[in-house]
């Protein structure tokens, strides 16, 4: 989607006042008051200072008059810098409050978009995006409460001043500059928000492969990829220079077009004050006022126009964060109805809370799945399986299992057909409220960055320790971690890289199990484990999971043999379904199957398995 570049700063602005509450609104305006007060002292003192020569100049003796005006010049700038520290600690109330809110409003909202959005986005662009809005938000609240709106109020006052004192031709002057101030922060603003907005898109591919990177530096390694990954990452950092480059020449030509026009009305202004001062026709006091609103008044008009460059920058920043909050969210893009069977069992229940027992009758009625034109995986697939039975789906990579996992956590939806829970279709119940019905055991297990305990809690927050080892006990893990120095705490480093493959998905299997949920749904859980193993776990949860219906997708045949149905998918159809004896008699591809698999198993055993069997 084309964002229109008219309407994307007030959609920021919009964005930034709806993410503050009351507490940052307040003291946000009170920022903008102590900002009025600042620049109005700041305007006005210049007048003490015109008083104080005039007095100095009428009379070779100080009186009482000239010390207090000269008192008053002092406590006019000591009011105005005391005045601006508050205001900054006022304003950094704000910003935090709202940076806070911002940030968590963002990571809610990256969470609750679809499984889609993410198999399409890589994470280091996701992250980069995050922190260049986070950064372009902040430069915007800084250009706009700190520069721009005291600049503004300054400007105005000296307009004010001028018109009193009668002095039509300064005022033409200064307004004329500022008119030519205008045009030339106008069009470099246009120019930054170009250049800015090219070097975030190349800030951000290139954090993205940093990270992409570094999150595979095991293949890296396996491959002594170094060098090739490095010289990527060095493309990619040429461009991003070169992109910041081309961003800083811009903002430069400005100011060089700015100073340009200060250094030609400076010279005016002086020339005809020191010509109106020959003449009589204004007094010393007149000309230092007006060269020195000059002098105080360039600084912040160079400020405000390098506020509405990096305004323009922070708009750029914000671009494709304003994108990314477009995505519509998984609860946003579907109606939830107040009142559906399916969702008896689980209304009313606390995240932490396990699912009371009920029926989890499961039905794929002519159900259609494709990823995109051309790429259809399952084809009229129907399928049954009654409550608390376990059905078992076997077939080669690419049959369309995964899609089945996909499809009943909702991740994708059908493009045709219907998948039915106890009878009614799983798209009428409330998305977590259905995604709480059933516990998946995915086929890549990730971790937390965290201890064993919590990455098994993690499956019923709030369990207590003992349902955390009893869950352990049924993964067969139990032991195992008793066996590490600091047992259940045990930290299992990124994703988990401190553990084997096998024992990251007994985790996911205790995660499962400790969930009690209506449905398991194993998509080749036990592959990273030895046969042994295997069996003990699968027996495990037979006996942990005869109230609940049970889905087990695998590969190893031996793994569903125990299944009420099993179904074998080829090319997203069902080529052969029945229980496992019935499969063997047809002597088709099933059998064919079993029969190599177990030939295979009889030649050539695992050293996990042989040293398994030892023990």
């Amino acid at each position: 989607m084309r964002i229109q570049q008219l309407k994307l700063p007030s959609e920021v602005l919009a964005l930034v006042w709806a993410t503050a509450d009351s507490y940052a609104r307040r003291r946000l305006a009170c920022s903008f008051v102590l900002m009025v007060a600042v620049a109005s002292i700041a305007s006005l003192a210049p007048l003490l200072l015109k008083g104080l020569v005039d007095e100095l100049g009428s009379s070779r003796r100080a009186d009482l008059t000239v010390f207090l005006i000269g008192g008053l010049y002092v406590v006019a700038h000591w009011l105005a810098r005391v005045l601006g520290e508050i205001r900054g600690y006022v304003h950094a109330q704000a910003d935090r409050q709202i940076y806070s809110a911002l940030s968590d409003r963002l990571f809610a909202h990256v969470l609750n978009l679809p499984v889609r959005y993410h198999l399409e986005r890589r994470t280091g662009a996701i992250n980069e995006v995050l922190a260049n809005g986070l950064q372009g938000y902040q430069m915007i609240l800084q250009s706009s409460v700190y520069t721009a709106l005291p600049v503004f109020a300054q400007l105005g006052i000296v307009v004010i001043v001028l018109i009193r004192l009668e002095l039509p031709v300064f005022l033409s002057l200064f307004l004329f500059s500022l008119f030519l101030y205008a045009i030339a922060f106008a069009r470099g603003a246009s120019q930054v928000m170009r250049a800015a907005r090219a070097a975030s898109a190349a800030q951000v591919d290139t954090r993205a492969l940093m990270i992409d990177s570094i999150l595979n530096y095991e293949t890296v390694k396996y491959f002594t990829a170094e060098d090739i990954v490095r010289g990527r990452f060095g493309v990619a950092l040429a461009r991003t220079q070169q992109e910041w480059m081309r961003f800083h020449r811009a903002r430069s030509l400005t100011g060089f077009w700015v100073s340009t026009i200060f250094a030609v009305f400076l010279a005016a202004t002086v020339l005809y004050a020191i010509r109106e001062v020959m003449h009589g026709r204004i007094t010393l006091g007149t000309f230092v006022l007006v060269n020195t609103y000059m002098f105080q008044l360039v600084s912040p008009i160079e400020q405000a126009g390098l506020a509405l460059q990096q305004f323009s920058q922070g708009v750029a920043f914000l671009e494709k964060l304003l994108t990314l909050l477009r995505e519509k969210t998984e609860a946003a893009a579907r109606v939830e109805p107040t009142a559906v069977p399916v969702c008896s069992a689980t209304a009313g229940r606390s995240r932490g809370a396990p699912l009371q027992s009920s029926p989890g009758k499961l039905a794929f009625e002519k159900v259609v799945a494709a990823y995109g034109p051309g790429r259809t995986i399952l084809k009229d697939l129907s399928f049954e399986v009654q409550a608390a039975q376990t059905l078992g789906i076997v077939g080669a990579s690419g049959a369309g299992k995964s899609t089945i996992v996909r499809l009943l956590m909702r991740s994708v939806e059908p493009d045709s057909g219907r998948i039915l829970l106890d009878g009614s279709p799983i798209d009428a119940c409330p998305l977590h409220v259905h995604r709480r019905a059933i516990a998946v055991v995915p086929q890549e297990t990730v971790l937390f960055a965290d201890t064993i305990a919590y990455n098994i809690g993690f499956g019923r927050l709030g369990s207590s320790r003992a349902d955390i080892e009893q869950a352990a006990r049924v993964a067969r893990l139990h032991d195992f971690i008793l066996g590490l120095q600091d047992g259940y705490e045990t930290r299992v480093g990124e994703r988990g890289v401190k553990l084997s493959g096998g024992e990251r998905q007994r985790i996911s299997i205790a995660r499962a199990v400790i969930k009690q949920p209506r449905i398991f749904l194993f998509d080749e859980a036990t592959s990273s484990l030895d046969a042994l193993t295997e069996r003990q776990i699968m027996e495990n949860l037979r006996q942990h999971c005869r109230h609940s219906t049970t889905i087990v997708i695998a590969h190893r045949l031996s793994t569903v043999v125990h299944a009420d149905q099993i179904v074998l998918l080829h090319e997203g159809r069902i080529l052969e379904q029945g229980v496992h004896e019935q499969l063997l008699q047809m002597e088709g591809r099933y059998s064919r199957l079993w029969h190599f698999q177990q030939s295979a198993h009889r030649a050539v055993a695992t050293p996990a398995d042989i040293e398994s069997a030892s023990r």
